[in-house]
């Protein structure tokens, strides 16, 4: 899995410094604001708890040259805790970042980088510490209708790890896990826009066995360059 991810690196690397030239003009900025409104389902062999809704917020930005190179970047924190009903309590920070490819109008590759830190806030082992982080690799699909209106899909796989550090002590294994968002993306003007939509995410443990989902609805705005 980890030779798949640097080879997207690599091959998209290369062709962001081969058309590097074009990018001098016509470059276009993407800055803005997300906020993912969601539940946390824990699963564990033989039970399952679901959280409170929460909202992650932050900013976004993205960047497209002419050559059909794109990166993009997000960080989102969550603005409330995530609140069990067993009295356990977390917040979240979530860093993203990747660089992509469009291998036609409306379609593209991309690889990148992952970060989702939890930090229990209250309930039975405070100052309990999780991170899944690592490699991704993924597709985005963006059908336009016109230029104020458009639908976009977007689909992740993550060769995360996960890591547990409480009192002292820490437990690791390899986390993988996915994305799936899709929703439609609305003009005000040509240099404003809006987008709605729904956001699935999973991880599971290879050796534990546990199970985190995340899903719900997402909200957006941005101003182009």
């Amino acid at each position: 899995m980890k030779r798949i991810f640097i080879g997207a690196v690599a091959a998209l690397l290369l062709i962001a410094a081969n058309g590097a030239a074009l990018a001098q003009e016509r470059t276009e900025v993407e800055v803005g604001v997300n906020f993912w409104f969601n539940d946390w389902t824990h699963d564990v062999p033989g039970s399952s708890i679901t959280s409170d809704t929460t909202a992650l917020f932050g900013p976004k930005i993205e960047v497209k040259f002419p050559n059909q190179i794109f990166v993009e970047g997000s960080y989102l924190v969550s603005t409330s805790d995530y609140d069990f009903p067993d009295d356990t309590r977390f917040d979240r920070q979530d860093l993203e970042v990747a660089i992509g490819y469009m291998i036609v109008p409306g379609f593209g590759v991309l690889a990148g980088y992952k970060n989702s830190s939890f930090k229990e806030r209250a309930g039975f082992d405070v100052g309990l510490e999780d991170k899944v982080s690592g490699p991704l690799i993924g597709i985005i699909g963006i059908a336009e209708v016109n230029p104020y209106f458009s639908f976009y899909g977007k689909f992740d796989y993550l060769f995360t790890k996960f890591k547990e550090t409480v009192a002292g002590s820490a437990f690791e294994e390899d986390n993988p896990g996915w994305i799936f968002e899709v929703g439609v993306k609305f003009g005000f003007t040509r240099e404003v826009f809006g987008n709605i939509g729904y956001k699935y995410e999973t991880n599971e443990g290879n050796d534990s066995n546990v199970r985190d989902t995340f899903s719900g609805l997402t909200l957006g705005a941005l101003v182009k360059f």
